[in-house]
């Protein structure tokens, strides 16, 4: 038996602000437990979670978006994690 597993979004991910009372650590960690249930591909997942950063967070992924190569791959200086992670920790 064969079994495709498509993407899609079966499970939500909360929106990421940027606001001192947030983690981003803990929004990381949902964010990789969130792209394992819905399939996503490693290079789609900062793309797809960019819609999902508001106010603040949205503003910086705006200003470094020219930048960004990928979720978690590359640097600290081309993927999406560690540029958030940095800034907001």
């Amino acid at each position: 038996m064969q079994t495709n597993v498509r993407e899609g979004t079966y499970v939500k991910l909360s929106e990421y602000h940027g606001k001192s009372r947030e983690d981003v650590i803990v929004w990381y960690e949902e964010v990789k437990r969130v792209a394992i249930a819905n399939n996503w591909k490693d290079t789609q997942v900062y793309t797809i979670i960019a819609a999902y950063l508001k106010e603040a967070a949205a503003d910086y992924y705006e200003e470094e978006s020219a930048n960004i190569t990928g979720w978690a791959r590359g640097n600290a200086v081309n993927n999406l994690k560690d540029l958030l992670i940095v800034r907001f920790a």
